[in-house]
């Protein structure tokens, strides 16, 4: 549903790459190969959003109007566990957890859904300016993306923004920044219309990082989108829009 961005893509894959979540910001990255640890079934029929592990369990978030909704999962299994439906009116987007409650973003209504963790109430609405695209949390704050080259922190009380951090690659700006995840202190982020993930200094805004997962995507499957995060295991689930299976994968540094 977001604007085509071929040109995008062929700029980016002109640029470099660089290492996992303790790199420093280089001059000359160097891509990140990465082996896959497992692979989970996944429903095809979701256009996945948003992706979060939690307690070995899997919530995602679907988009597209009249089919967005918010699931629960075990990762053996694609059998739904919990769900709730979002209003036909709305395009669901990134998801993440924190201190029990769950944010659910929207692409272009300008609304973000809060639900209990527990049993997935609807507690509370908020406002935004602009369109939700990725979420995810550092603990404290919430991080959003909305397709520029910024993310923004966020107070999950009221959901004003704190502050924002511009993103670059190699000194030049990162557009269409998607699905997030908080990994280590670092950001990881898709970037939309590509099979690569970027690993950003959550301080600094620079990319030290930088993943292709062009191999992990089957023929007539959409893109890849969803980044979750098992911090006992140090790995990572990724899957697409789509796809009908979820990669567990570890990130080779040496």
């Amino acid at each position: 549903m977001k604007a085509d961005t071929s040109l995008f893509i062929i700029c980016l894959l002109c640029l470099g790459c660089s290492s996992f979540s303790k790199a420093v910001f280089a001059t000359t990255p160097v891509e990140i190969q990465y082996r896959i640890v497992k692979q989970y079934p996944h429903n095809p029929d979701i256009f996945t959003q948003g992706l979060e592990y939690h307690e070995g369990q899997l919530l995602e978030s679907a988009g597209k109007f009249g089919q967005s909704s918010l699931s629960l999962r075990n990762l053996d299994s694609a059998e739904i566990l919990k769900q709730v439906s979002v209003d036909k009116q709305y395009f669901a987007e990134g998801i993440t957890q924190l201190n029990g409650r769950i944010y659910q973003l929207t692409w272009q209504s300008g609304k973000v859904f809060v639900y209990a963790a527990d049993s997935f109430k609807l507690l509370r609405e908020f406002t935004i300016k602009g369109e939700g695209w990725g979420l995810t949390n550092n603990g404290t704050e919430l991080i959003m993306s909305n397709g520029s080259d910024k993310l923004y922190f966020i107070n999950p009380q009221d959901f004003t923004i704190s502050r924002s951090l511009a993103i670059t690659h190699q000194g030049r700006a990162l557009n269409n920044i998607n699905e997030l995840e908080w990994v280590e202190g670092n950001i990881y982020a898709n970037i939309w219309q590509t099979d690569w993930i970027v690993i950003i200094d959550s301080l600094t805004g620079h990319v030290t990082g930088q993943v292709n997962l062009q191999a992990l995507r089957q023929p007539g499957t959409d893109v890849l989108n969803g980044i979750a995060y098992d911090s006992d295991k140090q790995t990572l689930f990724v899957t697409g829009k789509y796809w009908p299976q979820l990669y567990q994968i570890e990130l080779l540094t040496e």
